[in-house]
């Protein structure tokens, strides 16, 4: 009989006491048990550090940090403690607001169990009513849609994606080990789509249908800067910015594609009648696509706890 594979669930948090009680309380319950519980508390102002503190749950392991480094520098960092620290199979990566049915990561483990080598696996993110979470919805890898290696067998249907979000995530270590940790400095946004498509170029990379989690965002609704009025305007710099940055790597047509899309929404916002805040929306646009055009960070990649002593 194998050796069971180990996991780690790695949660990034940041003043959501009550859903990360919730989260952690999910992932306490999985039917496939995790090995570790890795969380880190993006300085929280909101008693999440006096209840982490509080906890004893075998395996659980806290970092709290000095400042909030927004979700891209939580991932970067509770990855980074994954491979150099820990020597378990698989980093399982959600949010606070993720909450994971009690069979989530059991059908992630039937997956590898029966594909064997991946880059990573996604499961299926529903909102609060059970319909699909639109921020959270794969991206098909149109190259291979279609081909024989998506179905497993006559009642097992894997379709490969080439990029999905940071809501329940699967990754093998030796994949970190190779393609290196998220871009901490994008602070948010567009972190989870540049690391999962970094990584969907050199391997195959599955969604799971039968892996279910629940996304409680307050709504159900995309990013749009042209709908957006509250306070969280200002956190448009880092999507454009960030977004430029990718389609400054991109190569060939994407490059076209992802250049024609940036110009596509700046357009919207200048043109459409529906706009509010129109010249404070395309300042902050522009900001953030100036700045992303010399905005250059590093890959950084670590030592892999499992391999370093040999």
């Amino acid at each position: 009989m194998s050796k069971m594979k180990q996991v780690t669930a790695l949660v990034v948090t940041y003043n959501r006491l009550k859903l990360l009680k919730e989260n952690i309380a999910a992932i306490t319950a999985q039917t496939y048990p995790v090995k570790h519980i890795l969380v880190i508390d993006n300085n929280s102002q909101d008693g999440t550090k006096e209840y982490l503190d509080s906890l004893q749950i075998d395996g659980l392991i806290v970092k709290h940090l000095a400042k909030n480094l927004g979700g891209s520098g939580g991932f970067y960092e509770g990855i980074k403690i994954f491979e150099e620290q820990l020597t378990d199979d698989f980093v399982w990566i959600m949010d606070d607001d993720t909450i994971p049915t009690s069979t989530a990561l059991k059908e992630l483990s039937q997956c590898w169990s029966t594909i064997g080598q991946f880059g990573f696996l996604a499961s299926n993110v529903r909102w609060i009513d059970g319909k699909p979470a639109v921020m959270n919805v794969p991206a098909i890898d149109q190259a291979h849609w279609s081909s024989d290696d998506l179905e497993i067998s006559d009642n097992i249907f894997y379709p490969r994606v080439s990029s999905a979000s940071f809501v329940s995530l699967l990754v093998p270590r030796e994949v970190i080990s190779v393609k290196g940790l998220p871009y901490k400095e994008f602070f948010i946004w567009e972190d989870d789509a540049e690391y999962t498509s970094r990584i969907s170029r050199e391997y195959s990379c599955y969604f799971v249908p039968e892996s279910i989690v629940h996304h409680k965002t307050k709504s159900n609704d995309g990013i749009d800067i042209i709908d957006e009025s509250g306070s969280r305007l200002s956190r448009y710099f880092y999507l454009f910015r960030n977004k430029t940055f990718r389609a400054r790597k991109a190569k060939g047509a994407e490059k076209i594609k992802s250049l024609g899309r940036i110009g596509i929404e700046y357009g919207q916002v200048l043109f459409s009648h529906k706009v509010h805040q129109r010249f404070k929306k395309l300042g902050i646009m522009s900001k953030g696509i100036i700045e992303g055009m010399y905005f250059n960070p590093k890959i950084h990649y670590v030592l892999n706890a499992k391999t370093k002593g040999d």
